[in-house]
């Protein structure tokens, strides 16, 4: 049982969702979440922009691919960064033919050969050999010719539009000096196997799609470009990242957290031994797991599980208040793929067709296994609207509590620090404030009551913090 507080995680999130579903419908109208093991993000850093510069510490955290936990909430896939996730699969994707779209292309090929390879002549003068990755076949370096030709145009300029414009050369303003004939060749080339037009339109579109998706996260330009925007961290430092907005600004999401819509969480937790204790989450069964799920420090050199202060108290009581629920809502569709301006990251309808792909039907495909489950109950999940609420203040009833045992620990206003189901709260700072402090001779309990530190943070906006309640994703690759 040592150190695991897996048990006592399950049973407190599952006394969450009952007592929070109602003031989450009433406040919000929101019945699709699930309860968030925030240990992985830490708090929510909901002040996201500031002067129109995006908080780099908050992109941080939406930056996360979300999981189910066995026991059913939500919590992040093992550290990995969304951004760079979705890079490598947009890496990982290509257009695959099936057998008979391919055999029409080879043939149409076969049957231009002359121009094609005068073609692929044109192009390795130039510029030197094709990539082996692209030389396979006569068919693959066309496709790979084509690609760099229609990159000498803007962003949305696809095959289909190349070949059917009237001045298709004008179409390319960046083409090198002295290309004038590959283009030119390119373009007899176009018309000799315009019988599989329809099959190489649909390898360069999508092909392209995939490419300009992988570019729009990375690298990050010099310069803030469509598709991207200004960053900065509590440092000061700045950075250029993937475009994301947030559908509330930060005074919605202020007095959303000022107001009183809340809920309560009771527990109940009794010492078996030095090393566990059982938790009852709202009256129900008791959960063992390891003492210090909870601990509160005065300083760096002191902490303190529930049972450290008196060695007589082996039942301690603790209320978990939350007021200020409202929500935070990342707008995945602000940041979608464009296909007219080549613009955005966010493109779940290849993800969806690579991960489902149907070998039968020429379509995206990833080109390696990949490690992710698709499913909507998998591990790839995306934020894409979160619960939140101001940090929760704590009443501590000790029972069978000697006084004397208590006061040289807490005064007015003591500030401490708060670790919660492995969760620092406030940062892990020493925020909380034990503001009331009482003895009840009568029933032999002390009373302690932590405030939690504001929802603004003085001096440093950018560090203000939330209590995530739970989230809703996004699963892109899900059928």
């Amino acid at each position: 049982m040592t150190q695991d507080i897996a048990p006592i995680k399950k049973a407190y999130y599952e006394g969450l969702a009952a007592k929070a579903a109602g003031p989450v419908q009433k406040a919000l109208n929101i019945t699709d979440w699930t309860p968030v093991d925030s240990a992985g993000m830490g708090d929510w850093l909901w002040y996201w922009n500031n002067a129109a510069i995006f908080n780099t510490d908050t992109w941080n955290q939406f930056n996360n691919i979300m999981q189910y936990d066995a026991d059913g909430y939500l919590q992040i896939t093992d550290g990995a960064a969304l951004n760079t996730a979705l890079f490598n699969l947009y890496m990982a994707m290509a257009y695959e033919l099936t057998s008979a779209d391919q055999t029409a292309l080879n043939t149409a090929n076969m049957n231009a050969a002359a121009i094609l390879n005068t073609v692929v002549s044109d192009y390795t003068s130039m510029f030197g050999a094709i990539p082996p990755a692209n030389s396979a076949t006569a068919t693959a370096k066309l496709i790979y010719i084509t690609e760099q030709i229609l990159s000498w145009g803007d962003k949305d300029l696809t095959l289909a539009k190349f070949r059917t414009s009237t001045n298709p050369t004008s179409l390319l303003p960046n083409a090198p000096l002295g290309s004038a004939k590959l283009i030119s060749d390119f373009m007899t080339y176009l018309s000799q196997t315009a019988a599989a037009a329809t099959v190489q339109n649909a390898v360069n579109s999508y092909n392209s799609q995939i490419r300009q998706c992988a570019l729009n996260l990375s690298p990050a330009p010099t310069t803030v470009e469509p598709g991207w925007m200004s960053a900065a961290d509590v440092t000061g430092a700045t950075s250029i990242l993937p475009y994301l907005t947030i559908a509330e600004p930060t005074d919605i999401i202020k007095n959303g957290l000022d107001g009183s819509q809340g809920f309560e969480v009771d527990m109940s937790v009794t010492q078996v031994d030095q090393s566990t204790s059982s938790v009852s989450v709202n009256g129900g069964a008791g959960a063992s797991g390891w003492i210090d799920w909870f601990e509160i420090s005065a300083d760096a050199s002191a902490s303190y599980n529930a049972f450290s202060f008196d060695s007589n108290v082996t039942q301690v009581d603790l209320k978990l208040s939350y007021k200020g629920v409202t929500k935070f809502t990342p707008q995945l569709t602000g940041s979608a793929y464009n296909i007219g301006t080549g613009t955005g990251w966010w493109n779940p309808e290849l993800i969806k067709a690579a991960a489902n792909h149907d070998p039968n039907v020429s379509g995206v495909a990833f080109t390696t296994p990949q490690n992710y489950d698709f499913a909507e109950n998998g591990n790839f999940g995306v934020l894409q609207e979160l619960v939140i609420c101001d940090l929760p203040t704590i009443t501590m009833v000790f029972h069978n509590a000697t006084e004397s045992s208590f006061q040289s620990h807490f005064s007015e206003q003591s500030h401490w620090s708060v670790s919660f189901l492995g969760i620092p709260l406030g940062g892990g700072s020493q925020s909380y404030e034990s503001s009331v402090y009482k003895y009840d001779s009568t029933s032999g309990t002390v009373t302690v009551t932590m405030t939690p530190p504001p929802a603004v943070t003085p001096g440093n906006i950018l560090t203000s913090q939330a209590y995530v309640i739970g989230a809703d994703c996004a699963w892109p690759g899900a059928k």
